[in-house]
This record gives C-alpha cells, sequence and structure tokens, in this order.
C-alpha cells in the first residue's frame, strides 16, 4: 500500500532536507514540495498565502493520483491547523494509501540558528520576509510548540532532526514499522 508521508514542522526544522533525502532514499517516491509549486505562479511572492492554497489543491490532485500507482509521496508542509491536516488524510485514504504525519522537531535555539543560516532561495527568502513581520522568532517558536501539541492530539510520531541519519531512519520506521 503506498503511503503519503507528510513532514510537518516549523521554518528551519529539516522538512524539504530530509524529504529529498528520504525519497532519495526511497526511489520512486515523489517528492512534493507545495512552497516550491507556489514558487512557479507568477506574483506569489506578493501573494503567499493566497497563491498556496491554490498550489496546494492542485498538488493534492498530484499527490492523489500519484498515490493511485502505487507509489509513496513525501510532503515537506508546516500545516498547523486540524481542518488542512484532514485535506491530506483524505487525499492519501481516496488514493487507497495510508498516511503517516510526522512532526520534526529540534531544540529552539538549534532551530533558529538552523532558519537564520539556511541557504538563501526566492521561496526561504519570502519565507524569512514574512516570519519577521509576523512576529520574528517569537512566531517561530510559538509555532513550533502548537506543533508539538497537534502531534499529541492526533497521534503521530515527533522526530528529532539534530542529527539527520537517525532521522531518516526514523522516517522509514514510521512509513514501514
Amino acid at each position: 500500500m503506498p503511503t503519503l508521508l507528510h513532514l510537518n514542522g516549523p521554518s528551519g526544522v529539516g522538512k524539504s532536507t530530509l524529504a529529498r533525502a528520504h525519497a532519495a532514499a526511497h526511489p520512486g517516491t515523489l517528492l512534493c514540495d507545495i512552497d516550491e509549486l507556489r514558487s512557479w505562479v507568477s506574483g506569489w511572492e506578493d501573494d503567499f498565502v493566497g497563491t498556496g492554497e491554490a498550489v496546494r489543491a492542485s498538488a493534492l490532485a498530484l499527490m492523489t493520483a500519484y498515490l493511485r500507482t502505487g507509489r509513496d509521496v513525501v510532503l515537506p508542509q508546516l500545516i498547523v491547523t486540524p481542518a488542512q491536516v484532514e485535506r491530506f488524510e483524505t487525499t492519501a485514504a481516496e488514493a487507497g494509501a495510508t498516511y503517516v504525519g510526522v512532526v520534526l522537531d529540534v531544540a529552539p535555539e538549534v532551530l533558529l540558528e538552523r532558519l537564520h543560516s539556511r541557504e538563501v532561495t526566492p521561496v526561504t527568502a519570502v519565507v524569512s520576509r514574512i516570519i519577521e513581520e509576523r512576529g520574528g522568532d517569537e512566531l517561530v517558536l510559538e509555532g513550533r510548540r502548537q506543533l508539538l501539541d497537534l502531534a499529541l492530539e492526533q497521534g503521530w510520531a515527533v522526530v528529532e532532526t539534530s542529527n539527520k541519519e537517525p532521522a531518516l531512519a526514523a522516517l522509514a520506521h514510521a512509513v514501514r514499522p
């Protein structure tokens, strides 16, 4: 049975990095990075949230179609509301796949260091601008707390990301226990 592996976590925790590594270690896995898809839409920088919602609908259709081929999808996507999570769970179910939600975590000081030192790309530049406009480091740390609460509510594994190899092993185990 195919799996939709949703890597959830605050900005800077390593979602994209671990998603790329997980996909590389599992040939045939689709890496569906909604933030990258968002950057394919003209004007996305000025309407990050609106473009994200429009692209998310397209990504759900893409993931459904791909999961129906019997192959896995890894989704690095920050989601803090249960209603949004439900959309991804429904997508997996409609495709005959298993949904596995995981919250990635790291100590607050490590998270902030990673966030501030990550490579600047068009997407990370816009995300950093939005974070600063909406509260900076405190916003990121509050989001981290909300995600840990969400993991508890949803019964998801929390994977510590300070060391890449054990984190990847934990993800592989979450998908195929």
